[in-house]
């Protein structure tokens, strides 16, 4: 830089100008002179009280006679301080004539007030001798020398700021004078107490400051800079040289970073003193020019860590020569701090960096870090050991602060120690990673300037193998190390060496700075931008440089410098660098130190702060592993290139696959030690990754996992075991036929494969989850997410020891969760409760199989009884069942008990019949009162006067409407009934016939009613034989008689003469009649024998059959529904009656009982998915993406495919993205046949059309891709539309938002009034008259926003324009939500899933979302690097848990089922037909419209 020009050092360091003429007397001459004539110039100027004879000095020759006396005063020793002290005080005040008069200014000779700058130029060279060291004075005197000389240094500054006639000269001579001050008292070596010591940090500051000043008002000459460049290299030994360099550079970073970037650009804070160190009038060249010379002022700072560099000039030379003791300048005790002075050296370094890269900084950060000067009372005690001759003998003291098991002596454990290192902390207190700027310079551009030094420093005191060390040729290698460009850094090799002796250890001293070093160059490799090209001298010097970093052997091992590149690396895998895979087996070793040997190593130190530090570098490993899981299958065979290789070496072959084993054994180790919420989750999705992508990639393969036999293990242990022995239970012992892939060195094991991995997975969760897990909720809901997930998986051949060993334990949560203490319930354990029955329940429907046997039923159904009643029937075996009419129902919560009647109606209802006929688009029955009627024998539409159908509410929580028509297709003349059952569960269709006869194949019952005739008579009837019939027995006459039986008289004994005649005339009559009715019955059979056999008029005929039943009350009456107990209002409660008739003729019924089937059975989510090309900000031209293919990366559209299933909106029956177009009956005579777009990038999936859909038992999600067409149709829905209302816009993620369109219904709108969304579509009116437009019931929880963003450039997320894009996902569901308005969002109510596509086919995800008390869900987790087979899965997973754990957050959020019997008792107190019993029997038998 300053090649061409001469330095002023030796003209500096020979300057005579501050000798006076009294320095050719002898020394009691000149000490005689000097105290008496400054003693009475000092009185003459009235600077002392009492002035009698004032001295005036008038002319230009006396004043400079004087000034040779006060030249010589100022130098005086130390004995003389009233003399020197007048010296001071004179020319302090002397100085002042070059500032602008002011009312106390003390009197000044004339020639200096009439032309100052002349003699101003004198007087600051004879101030240097104030400056100049006393040997041999004692501490009190050197105290009062710094007093004097800081009251100069002030005076010095008060000139600089405020004269306004300096000239070129005298700004020259102020710089000149401040640098001989400098050089005079911090070349020397440091001792205590001098005065070098006293005023190091002030005169150091002084001279920045001036000389940034100087640059504003009259910018140094090269060969000043050069001369302040060079002096800098003697004084580089003071730790207070660094901090203000520091300062300065900190200071003129953020101006320069200010007018280069743009105010946009994340600001540098600064501190009061550094902000004022740039004149506010600086232009911004003259900044720059400054910026890069301060930056470049101390030449190479990685010298700090060769003492062999920074004790040998000239000062340290001298001092071994004068010194008895010391033989060797490296060794002085000054020298003792440069590992703190490297380190602090490394960090301003690292502070610019970050500022560059856009990395917020915060300076009370590094206060009293870098802001510390030498005059602190600690000073940093080493051992005698040379420092490079001295090893760390515990290098991971980093991790642990525990000294167990070492037999070093004390004083060589560690270099620096801990005590007296305060910048410790930020290498091994783990932060999270911020965002970088995504206008931040390339990284090229940023190691052009800091390179040099970073790879020097990362590699400082290093041991080099021998295929990187050479020898250097007559030293050049470290005159080249502290020149600070790239072209002087041989940038064509990358072996370098710092020690020509091989035998020399590893030195760690300088451990610190070193970490620093290579954990900035992690950063800046890390901010690797998509597409961004970096230099291969750069990529081999970073990869050697992390080599050596990440090495875990004793030998090489430095825990603060892998520490760093832990934390700092920990987007390595995931930025697209070239060639960094190599890297990845030393990685992985250190990742394995981290993870699994240091806890085992340090399990039983209990220090709190040595947990959180391993806490937080298991974060950093963590994150770091998760970029690695998909590695291995994705590469297979492909081999890895060892760093370390050459011609000299055996070259290891190390490929992909070989590193699959350790990778598992590394994530279940963790798992397993595991202690902190945070790492468990996210170890949790890893584990999960790593099991589906190994159980597709051998589905793909068709490779099959061949497990023992275990027919003759006995079924029972899976249940017979408690939760201690269980936990034992895993995957029996297996052998693996190795396919195409499988070329391991080592045994087969049960990891593996997929077969032996979910069970070692499930195992390990279960029994985490029963031990330590259920007391934490996020940890707890992981666990379920996760068992879920794997509960779907495919494995080939089933695992079904350890699905049943699965179920059992999850049932064994449930119950220790339900049994905690009274004081343990609380909602987040109700919340693990709730999710463990969602799981059971999946679990059960994926492995129908389980509940056939007959253990595993029994304890699903005691741990559902558990959940609905708050207790077993039976807790031992032995124990007499207890009814369920005599237990006392005390659920844990009312929660609890809603989940457990889901997993009971789960069981009955989809256990072994998932999907159903319809397929899993509805678990409603496809059909309704209008499909129904179509087919019935009659009208096929509802009727305005009344519905055909009866409607009852049975038990308060079932509609059951029954149609006594016969539909069409029944044939059979039979008591048939037709019944709509809607529950909470769901709407099924029932046909019912009341048959008294078996159906068969042949035949129908019309040949059982049909007259089968009479049988033909035959002659021959038998004997016949005439018996009389007798009324008594005949024992009867036997009797004897009694007089009770005279008691009554007999007739004639009662006629008297009188009366008998007629009594004769009557039985005249009776004999006549008999004898009449003789001849009337003689003649009749005469008739009748004479008559043909059979009489038609006699013959008995079969009833005809009846075609019309009351096929309503026979249903309810043959169920027990018409007993008179259930149409008697309830006593003690306000509940209605069991059997409750509703109003059909009512018009609102069919409207409610509509809205109750949009209630579906089953949470619904929608995510919408975006396409983002590079560098697109707008919403419009995003959404322009999907309408065509072109321009789209087709692995985009792979991606879309394996989120869900195409479906047409206009037929799909289960949740499109909107309610207006959901959950509808679709009708052959509403849909229309729209051609569909070909061509598309995605647009097709708007919703428009059609949508992806994927769907399971208790979930059901829509993605919906949005287009340019749907932000058209809400512009022009947002003009005409009366009921759109506009809201305050709000800022979101994106910026701020325009103004945001909702839907609100006025409370006085009747509630059948057709509403429609602006983003519902409108290509259909028709269509939607009735299903569309219809409103939906009331949803009560959390509006979750899911985003699924695509992005070609990864840096596009920082500008992802949320705000714009969120009117575009409307699902109408917002106007029922507790933030009806899309103003009243808040940010925490969006989760944003990143995707971008690596140069290497795997895919880089990044995920937002602020949460709650409950975290971020998984499987994806932040950062991840997952394959493309499991892409699609793993976004679909999360997706349903970030909904599933919103919703379990909620306060305001009810499973369907209870929203669906909510409804249900709304329609009964609405419609409910108040009968008496008499009134509901009469109108049993009454017919309906038909």
């Amino acid at each position: 830089m300053y090649s061409e020009w001469a330095s002023l050092q030796d003209e500096i360091q020979c300057d005579k100008a501050n000798q006076s003429v009294l320095h050719k007397f002898p020394t009691p001459v000149g000490t005689t002179v000097a105290t008496s004539v400054v003693r009475h110039i000092a009185v003459s100027l009235s600077i002392t009280a009492n002035s009698q004879e004032p001295c005036q000095l008038d002319s230009d020759k006396e004043v400079k006679w004087a000034m040779e006396v006060l030249c010589y005063g100022l130098g005086l020793p130390l004995t003389e301080l009233d003399t020197i002290k007048e010296c001071v005080n004179v020319y302090c005040n002397w100085l002042t004539a070059c500032m602008p008069p002011s009312p106390n200014q003390p009197p000044i000779p004339p020639p200096i007030r009439d032309d100052p700058d002349p003699y101003i130029q004198d007087m600051i060279h004879h101030l240097l001798n104030l400056f100049v060291p006393r040997p041999g004075s004692d501490v009190d005197s050197v105290r009062k020398q710094a007093v004097f000389c800081h009251r100069v240094l002030r005076q010095i500054q008060a000139i600089a700021k405020e004269s306004t006639i300096l000239s070129r000269e005298s700004w020259e001579t102020l710089l000149k004078f401040l640098l001989a001050a400098n050089d005079s008292l911090l070349s020397p070596p440091l001792e205590k107490d001098d005065i070098g010591d006293q005023l190091c940090e002030r005169v150091l500051s002084v001279l920045f400051e001036i000389w940034l000043l100087t640059c504003h008002k009259c910018f140094p000459s090269p060969s000043l800079w050069k001369t302040f460049r060079g002096m800098c290299i003697s004084w580089r030994h003071h730790e207070s040289l660094v901090v203000q360099w520091h300062k300065v550079n900190q200071a003129l970073t953020a101006h320069v970073l200010s007018f280069t970037q743009g105010p946009d650009y994340p600001k540098l804070t600064l501190a009061d003193d550094e902000a004022q160190l740039i004149p506010t009038a600086m232009t911004y060249d003259c900044i720059a020019q400054c910026w890069f010379r301060f930056l470049h002022i101390i030449q190479n700072p990685v010298d700090l860590c060769r003492p062999e560099i920074i004790g040998k000039t000239h000062k340290f030379m001298q001092a071994a020569m004068n010194s008895d003791t010391l033989i060797d300048p490296t060794q002085h005790e000054c020298l003792q701090k440069l590992p703190v002075i490297f380190y602090k050296a490394m960090k301003g370094v690292s502070v610019m960096v970050n500022a560059f890269l856009g990395i917020p900084q915060t300076q009370n950060k590094y206060d009293e870090q870098l802001i510390s000067s030498s005059s602190s009372n600690s000073k940093l005690t080493m051992p005698p050991t040379p420092p490079g001759q001295r090893k760390s003998s515990r290098p991971m003291s980093v991790f642990s602060s525990s000294n167990k098991g070492s037999s070093k002596p004390a004083n060589t454990s560690v270099a620096v120690p801990k005590s007296n290192t305060p910048m410790m902390s930020s290498l091994i207190f783990y932060e999270p990673r911020q965002s970088l700027a995504p206008t931040r310079p390339k990284c090229d551009s940023i190691l052009h300037l800091f390179g040099a030094w970073l790879f020097d420093a990362a590699l400082a005191r290093v041991k080099f193998h021998n295929c990187h060390r050479i020898v250097p040729d007559q030293g050049s290698i470290h005159s080249d190390r502290r020149s600070s460009s790239l072209t002087d850094s041989r940038r064509n090799s990358v072996t370098m060496d710092y020690h020509s002796d091989s035998a020399l250890v590893c030195d760690n001293t300088y451990e610190m700075g070193r970490a620093e070093a290579l954990g900035t160059l992690c950063r800046i490799f890390c901010a690797h931008k998509t597409g961004e090209t970096i230099l291969p001298v750069y990529y081999s010097r970073f990869y050697l440089a992390m080599y050596y970093g990440l090495q875990t052997s004793e030998e090489y091992l430095s825990g603060q410098v892998l520490a760093s590149v832990l934390f700092n690396s920990c987007d390595i895998l995931r930025v697209d660098l070239d060639g960094v895979l190599m890297l990845l087996p030393h990685i992985l070793d250190a990742i394995q130190l981290v993870l699994n040997d240091l806890p085992n190593k340090y399990k039983s130190e209990t220090n709190s702060t040595i947990e959180f530090r391993n806490v937080d570098l298991q974060k950093a490993c963590i994150n770091l592993l998760l970029t690695t899981l998909c590695l291995p299958l994705h590469f297979k065979d492909l081999t890895i290139r060892d760093i370390v290789s050459s011609t000299d070496t055996e070259v290891q072959l190390i490929t992909f696959i070989s590193l699959k084993k350790k990778i598992i054994d590394l994530i279940i180790g963790a798992l397993r030690i595991s202690s902190d919420s945070t790492n468990t989750q996210m170890l949790l999705g890893g584990l999960m990754l790593l099991v589906e992508d190994m159980a597709v990639c051998e589905a793909a393969e068709q490779t099959t996992f061949q497990p023992h036999d275990i027919s003759q293990e006995s079924e029972n242990q899976v249940f017979s075991d408690n939760s201690q022995s269980s936990l034992k239970t895993s995957s029996s012992e297996s052998s693996f036929k190795e396919g195409s892939y499988h070329r391991l060195g080592h045994q087969a094991s049960d990891t593996d494969s997929a077969h032996g991995l979910f069970g070692e997975a499930v195992t390990l969760i279960c029994h985490r989850l029963l031990s330590q897990w259920k007391t934490d909720l996020n940890s707890a809901l992981a666990a379920m997410e996760i068992l879920a997930g794997l509960a779907k998986l495919v494995i080939s051949p089933p695992n079904l020891l350890m699905c049943k060993c699965t179920v059992k334990w999850i049932c064994e949560f449930i119950v220790q969760q339900c049994n905690r203490p009274a004081p343990a319930h609380s909602k987040d354990l109700h919340s693990t409760i709730v999710a463990a029955f969602r799981c059971l329940s999946l679990w059960l429907v994926e492995h129908s199989r389980l509940l056939y046997d007959k253990e595993c039923l029994h304890v699903v159904l005691e741990v559902v009884e558990l959940g609905i009643s708050g207790s077993k029937s039976q807790n031992r075996a032995s124990d007499p069942p207890k009814y369920k009419q005599d237990k006392q129902r005390q659920p844990a919560s009312k929660r609890v008990q809603e989940a457990a009647e889901g997993l009971l109606t789960c069981i009955i209802q989809h256990v072994g019949a998932f999907p159903p006929p319809c397929g899993p688009e509805s678990l409603f029955s496809l059909l309704d009162e209008k499909s129904l009627l179509k087919y019935t024998k009659g009208n096929s539409c509802l009727p305005e006067h009344g519905s055909p159908f009866r409607y009852y509410v049975l038990e308060n929580a079932i509609v059951v409407g029954l149609l006594e028509q016969p539909l069409g297709n029944i044939e059979d003349l039979l008591p048939t009934v037709t019944a709509l059952i809607r529950g909470p569960f769901g709407r099924h269709a029932w046909v019912m016939q009341l048959r008294h006869s078996p159906r068969i194949k042949r035949g129908s019952s019309k040949s059982h009613l049909s007259d089968p005739d009479r049988p033909m008579p035959v002659e021959n009837v038998g004997t016949h034989h005439s018996v009389k019939p007798r009324n008594f027995p005949e024992s009867v006459d036997k009797v004897t008689a009694t007089k009770a039986e005279k008691s009554i008289p007999t007739l004639e004994s009662l006629v008297t003469d009188e009366k008998c005649p007629e009594l004769n005339k009557l039985k005249s009559f009776i004999e006549k009649q008999d004898q009449f009715e003789s001849q009337i019955g003689q003649k009749k059979q005469q008739e009748v024998k004479s008559m043909p056999f059979p009489n038609q008029d006699t013959e008995c005929k079969p009833p005809k059959i009846t075609e019309e039943f009351q096929a309503a009350r026979l249903f309810l009456s043959h169920y027990g529904f018409l007993s008179l107990e259930a149409l008697k209002e309830q006593s003690n409660t306000s509940l209605p009656p069991s059997l409750v008739t509703l109003d059909t003729t009512n018009p609102g019924l069919t409207n409610d009982l509509e809205m109750l089937d949009t209630i579906t059975a089953r949470d619904n989510d929608t995510v919408h998915v975006f396409y983002v090309k590079s560098g697109q900000r707008l919403a419009q031209d995003i959404l322009r993406n999907v309408g065509s293919q072109r321009g789209i990366q087709g692995q985009f559209l792979e991606f879309l495919h394996s989120l869900g299933w195409p479906v047409d909106v206009q037929k799909h029956a289960g949740w499109t993205g909107h309610i207006s177009t959901s959950w509808k009956i679709s009708q052959p005579e509403d849909i229309q046949e729209n051609a569909p777009r070909v061509g598309t990038g995605g647009s097709i999936y708007d919703g428009q059309q059609q949508v992806l859909y994927w769907a399971d038992v208790s979930s059901e999600v829509a993605f919906i891709v949005p287009s340019l067409d749907n932000f058209h149709r809400l512009q022009n829905d947002g003009d005409k539309s009366p009921q759109l209302s506009v809201s305050t816009p709000s800022e979101g993620p994106g910026g701020t938002k325009p103004t945001t369109l909702s839907l609100e219904r006025p409370l006085t709108e009747p509630r059948n009034k057709t509403m429609e969304s602006p983003s519902s579509p409108h290509d259909a009116p028709a269509f939607r008259t009735r299903r569309f437009g219809r409103p939906s019931a009331v949803t009560i929880g959390p509006d979750t926003k899911i985003f699924v963003v695509w992005l070609e450039n990864f840096e596009d997320h920082e500008n992802f324009p949320t705000g714009d894009l969120l009117p575009m996902t409307s699902t109408g569901l917002e106007q029922y939500t507790a933030t009806s308005s899309s103003s009243m969002r808040q940010d925490k109510d969006i989760f944003l899933i990143y995707i971008h596509a690596l140069q290497n086919g795997l895919f880089r995800i990044h995920m937002e979302g602020n949460t709650g008390k409950i975290s971020m869900a998984i499987p994806l987790v932040d950062g991840m690097v997952v394959s493309r087979r499991t892409l699609g899965s793993m976004v679909r997973q999360t997706a349903i848990n970030i909904g599933r754990r919103k919703r379990l957050e909620s306060d305001s959020y009810q499973p369907p089922h209870v929203r669906r019997k909510i409804k249900i008792q709304e329609i009964v107190d609405k419609y409910h037909l108040k009968m008496t019993e008499s009134e509901f029997y009469t109108a049993l038998f009454q017919d309906v419209h038909k």
